[in-house]
């Protein structure tokens, strides 16, 4: 488990992050903009990780990082930048300011996990000698999840592999899938296919955050189950 800061103006966008990555096993903290940001790093005596906004008013990410980075105490602190921007030159910055890593917004679930762990594994901090924490995917099978998806409307994006190279997608509007593709099949055929294919992997991308936020609140209740 890591103790992870999350710093975003937004509520929801704090609260998509939050229970994503507490259904992966992390304590996380909050701060809803950058003077917040640096008060908690101080009084909290630092992070295993922050992620944080580029964007925001006052102090911005940017700003945040280039100081985390000139303290003794804290410069060796993973940084994962969130934007909704998605410009070559802002992540340039991002990275330019000591940011370890760079995400737009909204996220999907499993690619936050995945570059947090990584990100903490790179630096062995917080987690050294223990496993990433598992994806809150992997502990629901794959109709649990699309039973889900129709249950609260979601609209998004749902990728599976079955082998290296059998990718299959499922386009959700609204808890209804309107497109389906799978080898050389598509349509209700694909989504058949998908459903009775031996499965390794699987994603989803929610097109907005307030689904974002529907989906894993519902994961990580499941999970506690």
């Amino acid at each position: 488990m890591a103790k992870i800061l999350i710093i975003d103006d937004e509520d929801e966008v704090r609260l998509a992050g939050k229970v994503a990555l507490e259904s992966g096993g992390h304590e996380v903290f909050e701060a809803s903009g950058g003077l917040a940001a640096i008060k908690m790093l101080k009084d909290k005596g630092g992070f295993d990780l922050i992620i944080s906004d580029v964007m925001m008013p006052g102090i911005g990410g940017l700003e945040v990082c280039q100081l985390v980075r000139l303290d003794p105490k804290f410069k060796d602190i993973p940084f994962i930048f969130l934007s909704g921007k998605k410009e070559e030159e802002e992540r340039v910055a991002g990275i330019d300011a000591g940011a370890d890593d760079y995400l737009g917004k909204p996220f999907a679930i499993q690619e936050l996990l995945i570059r947090v762990n990584n990100a903490l594994m790179r630096h062995k901090k917080g987690s050294v000698g223990a496993p990433p924490a598992p994806s809150p995917f992997a502990q629901l099978t794959l109709p649990q999840f699309i039973e889900m998806v129709v249950r609260h409307n979601l609209s998004g994006k749902l990728a599976t592999l079955s082998r290296p190279t059998d990718k299959g997608l499922i386009f959700f509007e609204k808890g209804h899938a309107v497109h389906a593709k799978f080898k050389d099949q598509s349509g209700e055929q694909a989504v058949r296919d998908i459903l009775t294919s031996p499965l390794m992997f699987f994603s989803f991308e929610a097109y907005e955050v307030s689904d974002q936020i529907t989906m894993a609140m519902d994961i990580s209740r499941a999970i506690k189950k």
